[in-house]
This record gives structure tokens, C-alpha cells and sequence, in this order.
């Protein structure tokens, strides 16, 4: 039997439905406050009018009116999910990279052994996702030139702020014993010299900049197509891309005029590097705020929100910026200076451009406050600025009463969290205090503050509903095999843990707000797009545990009214 049915004359069947009622589901607005599970959704021209028991939904359905009606034979339904952190034509590009994640030294070197026997001609190979815990070893040009000597060899960590090269690698970006380390970067050397570990922007001046030099348009379509593909299976509807160059919004545009229309909604913060002098820098803001002029007609598809800032790195290679050293007494500065980062953010408030704020450390997040209330106090009170700040790892309970009070949104991506990255974490931290306050989600519930989730792929997996998992159990859903720690200091950790609903809202509601978009997407309600994405799985009636490996949880996800993905029978 059909999923769908028509009613009316069959006369209005002839034409496009204007009216979809779907009924016998158990619907979650999103709304504030709402937790109940509504019976049946109604939706004219691309929104929601109505969401309720179905009995007065019928009500909002003309008889004469031609009507699709949909089943949901008891299918929970959310609202489209937004990923408020990721980047896209890098992740759709990491689909077709040699993955590493949690491969040893061995492993590795035999997975590029056999990239290199599926393509012979290959002018280089890219890999991803390294963790430097379970290499074995200390990551070295050498290892990658045993097996793969004459042609380049780039491998991304797995959260992307490192990359090890061979070096073919290092010689084909103009890296040398000589060359200097860019401002915020590091070429690791020992005593012999270079290791073919770069770090932070050596990786994003260097490395990606050669990568992305070697790469066409139709191939960073071709990504595109990849990655929407992939997020709408997984019941995203729209992202907020987290760190837009000029060749990806090129991409970005050519696939909107093409088609007028993207597959999702994307909203872009624009990359500003700190290289340059103020006068370079203070270009790349203005340069944002022309792209987002220029795009204004591309809305609700495409546009740009604002600027990207990574103003420090991450602890798994103790490059985040923190008040105490590292393990091994390390103590890394931040890659902005105050005085630098605040004229920036300053500027950029000026245009009310959104500005977004990578910092993991606690240094980092206290001088990313600093430089927002700078703007504030620099160009007056003004509402619904919506600047956040990106990851907050380590963080205080001083910074989240602050962020909160100066309305800074706090974007945060549960999957980081996961127990199979958190031993290399613990390790550089030196196993304090600071570790039994990692990542604090219920901290900000507490305090009031705005969350948008995202997932930060490629960094990391970009499923939702195991990213929901590890949210509301701070248990595994990368490795679902891994059992619950019995380390009393990491059990402690689950008070952090947060309610099934309220990590919803951050995922739909929350990262809705943070593109200035929660008046017409983000909840399940009267006037709102209707977006929204029907699951296999029911977590509120049938457990937590139903997300960890839903994966393929969506069954169909709906845009503007239509549904535009379908899971196909049998997977």
C-alpha cells in the first residue's frame, strides 16, 4: 500500500497538491517549552499551519482543497536538524580520503600502500582522521616515505588542526629547513630536522592551500554533491559552514545558480586569517560583508552570516590556549594577538557581521569575551548581536556566566566529547582538575545560555543522532563496542549529560537562533518553514540507547513542504 493518498476532485489531482496533512505520528515542535508528541502536522505553501491532535488538524484542511495525506504509522518526527558547525566541501572531499581514525603506525602505512595500489596514477594521496594516541609512535616524515617515497602524502588529523606529511609532501608545498613558521603555526622539527608534522595554520597556509590550489571547480561540485547527499540522509536541513575561503563560496554560488537553489540551507562564516597587517585584515572582514550584500538574493539558500576566527588550537596536540600548562609543562600563546583580534571583531561588529570564535582553551575563551565586550562597549548596545564562540573545552564557570551575560552563543559539538577521544585528551592535560569539568553542556542550561550543536565534520562524524547519544549519556557512539568506563572520574562526567529534549532544541531550535533564523525555521510551528525529518527509531519511548548507532535512523526528510530524500527500500 502507498505510503501517500490523494483526496479531493479529480480535477485538483490533477495538479501539485497544495495542502499536506500527515497524521498518526508523534511529532516534537521543538517549541519552548512544548514536550509533548503531537499527533498530526498541516503544511500550506512550504509552512506550518497547524501541529496538534489530529482531529482539529483536519479542521485546517479545506474539503475542496486538493490534500496529500500522509501515514506516519506512529514515525517520530523533529524538525530539520541544522549542523551549526561544519565545513563542507572539506567533508565531502574527506569521503574520499584514506581514513586513519584509530590506526596505528602499521595500519596506516598499509592502508596508503593499498590507496597507491587502486590508483597507480595518482598524483597524491590524502588520508584523514589520525589520532595521535593510538599511532604507536611519534608521527614522522619517515614512516609515510617508507611505503609512499615519490609522490606527496598528506594525512589530516582528526580534528584537523594538524596534518603529517612525507616528504614528497613537505617539498611539493616549498617547505624547507629554512622556511620560517607562519604566524600561529609550527613546522615540527627534532634534532634532525623537519618531522613532517604541521600545525595550525603551517597546515591552512601551507598544506590546504596547495591542496586547494590543485583542486577544480567541477571537483569541489562534485563534494558538494557528495555532502548534501549525506546530510540530508541524516534529516539535516540546513548548516552554518565554519570557515568559508573564496574558492568554496565559488563553488557554493556556481551550485545555486545552476540549480536556484541548494539542497539544504547554508549559512557561511567567512574566514579571516591573521597574517597581514591591520590594514590586510580589516579587508578580509569588508570583503565578508561585500560577499553578504552580494549573495542577499541567493536567501534562504545560501549567504554569509559573518566572519570566522580561529583564535587558538586544540588540546590534543597542545596547541589550545590555557591559563596552566600542558602535562609535559608546555604553555602555548594564543595564534591572535588581543590587541589584533580585537580590532577585528570591533570592525566586524560595526557591519553587524556575526562573529564566530574558535576557542578550545580557557585562555582563548576569556580573550574572545574580551574582545566582545570591546565591540561593545566600541559601538554601543545593540540587540540580537548573535557572536558565539566555537568548541569551549576547557572552560570556566566564570566564562559561561560571562558569555551568557553578553549574549554570545555557545556552539558546541557533543560528538568531541565521545570516550574514544577522551584518553589522548586526559593525557595532555595531565589528568587535573580540568578534566573533570570537560565539556560542561548542563553548565549552560543552568546559566541560561544559547547552544547550537553542530558536529564539526570532518573532524569528526557528522551522524546526529549518535552526536544525541554521546549528548545525553557521555557515552561512545563512534566505537558502540566500547563499554562504560568504570573510572569513577569519568563516570562523574555524566552529570553533564543532557535531557533527550533539550539536546534536540540545540540542534534544531538553538542552531536556528544562531543563524538569526529561529523566526522561520528551527521549531515545528504556525508560520514556520517546514522543515522537518521522519525517524525509524522512537528514543522517547524505546531509550537513549536506539540513537547510538542511528546512523540510518532518517526515513525521509522534508524542505519547504517537500520532501526531498527518501531512504531506499532495504537499507
Amino acid at each position: 500500500m502507498s505510503l501517500y493518498s490523494e483526496q479531493g476532485s479529480a480535477a485538483a489531482n490533477m495538479t501539485r497538491p497544495t495542502t499536506t496533512l500527515l497524521t498518526n505520528g508523534r511529532i516534537f515542535s521543538s517549541a519552548p517549552g512544548d514536550e509533548r508528541l503531537h499527533q498530526a502536522i498541516v503544511v500550506q505553501g512550504g509552512k506550518v499551519v497547524f501541529v496538534g491532535e489530529e482531529k482539529q488538524a483536519r479542521t485546517h484542511v479545506a474539503e475542496d482543497a486538493p490534500t496529500q495525506t500522509v501515514d506516519l504509522n506512529g514515525s517520530v518526527v523533529l524538525p530539520g536538524l541544522i549542523d551549526a558547525h561544519t565545513h563542507l566541501i572539506m567533508f565531502g572531499a574527506s569521503l574520499a580520503k584514506v581514513d586513519c581514525l584509530g590506526k596505528t603506525v602499521e595500519e596506516i602505512q598499509q592502508a596508503l600502500l593499498e590507496a597507491r595500489r587502486a590508483s597507480p596514477d595518482a598524483k597524491m594521496i590524502l588520508a584523514r582522521s589520525f589520532l595521535f594516541d593510538a599511532l604507536g609512535q611519534k608521527p614522522h616524515k619517515s614512516l609515510l616515505d617508507a611505503v609512499i617515497p615519490d609522490i606527496p602524502v598528506f594525512i589530516d588529523s582528526a580534528d584537523l588542526h594538524s596534518c603529517w606529511a612525507n616528504s614528497a609532501g613537505l617539498k611539493a608545498v616549498g617547505v624547507n629547513e629554512s622556511t620560517e613558521n607562519p604566524k600561529g603555526g609550527e613546522f615540527v622539527k627534532d634534532e634532525q630536522g623537519l618531522t613532517g608534522l604541521c600545525l595550525e595554520t603551517a597546515v591552512t597556509e601551507y598544506i590546504w592551500a596547495f591542496i586547494a590550489k590543485h583542486t577544480t571547480l567541477e571537483e569541489r561540485l562534485a563534494h558538494l554533491d557528495r555532502v548534501f547527499e549525506e546530510y540530508l540522509a541524516t534529516g539535516v536541513t540546513g548548516v552554518v559552514d565554519m570557515a568559508m575561503t573564496a574558492e568554496d563560496l565559488e563553488a557554493l554560488e556556481v551550485y545555486y545558480r545552476r540549480h536556484q537553489k541548494l539542497p539544504i540551507r547554508v549559512a557561511c562564516q567567512w574566514l579571516v586569517r591573521p597574517e597581514g597587517t591591520d590594514d590586510s585584515r580589516a579587508e578580509q572582514v569588508r570583503e565578508a560583508a561585500a560577499h553578504r550584500q552580494r549573495l542577499s538574493s541567493c536567501a534562504p539558500w545560501l549567504g554569509i552570516s559573518g566572519i570566522k576566527i580561529i583564535s587558538d588550537g586544540v588540546v590534543d596536540s597542545c596547541t589550545a590556549y590555557l591559563t596552566r600548562p600542558y602535562a609535559d609543562g608546555t604553555l602555548p600563546g594564543p595564534i591572535w594577538p588581543a590587541d589584533e583580534l580585537t580590532k577585528v571583531v570591533v570592525l566586524a561588529d560595526s557591519l553587524d557581521l556575526q562573529v564566530a570564535v574558535h576557542a578550545i582553551g580557557d585562555a582563548a575563551s576569556e580573550q574572545a569575551l574580551d574582545a566582545f565586550e570591546s565591540a561593545v562597549n566600541a559601538n554601543g548596545p545593540r540587540p540580537a548581536r548573535r557572536h558565539r564562540i566555537e568548541h569551549l573545552e576547557v572552560v570556566t564557570k566564570e566564562s559561561i556566566a560571562r558569555l551568557t551575560h553578553l549574549g554570545v552563543i555557545a556552539s558546541l559539538q557533543p560528538v568531541h566529547a565521545d570516550p574514544v577521544y577522551v584518553p589522548n585528551w586526559r593525557l595532555m592535560l595531565g589528568e587535573d582538575e580540568r578534566c573533570d569539568r570537560a565539556f560542561p553542556w548542563t553548565e549552560y542550561v543552568d546559566a541560561g545560555s544559547h547552544v547550537a550543536f553542530g558536529s564539526d565534520a570532518p573532524t569528526a562524524p557528522h551522524h546526529c543522532f549518535p552526536n544525541l547519544y554521546t549528548a545525553t549519556t557521555r557515552r561512545s557512539a563512534i566505537n558502540p563496542k566500547l563499554p562504560p568506563s568504570t573510572d569513577p572520574r569519568l563516570i562523574q562526567l555524566e552529570r553533564f549529560s543532557l535531557k533527550l529534549s533539550t539536546a534536540i532544541r540545540f540542534y534544531t531550535a538553538g542552531s536556528a537562533y544562531s543563524t538569526r533564523g529561529e523566526k522561520t525555521y528551527g521549531t515545528l510551528e504556525p508560520g514556520k518553514r517546514a522543515d522537518f525529518c521522519v525517524l525509524s527509531i522512537d528514543p522517547f519511548a524505546q531509550g537513549l540507547e536506539t540513537l547510538r548507532e542511528a546512523q540510518q535512523a532518517v526515513t525521509q526528510t522534508w524542505i519547504g513542504g517537500e520532501r526531498v530524500w527518501t531512504r531506499p527500500h532495504g537499507e
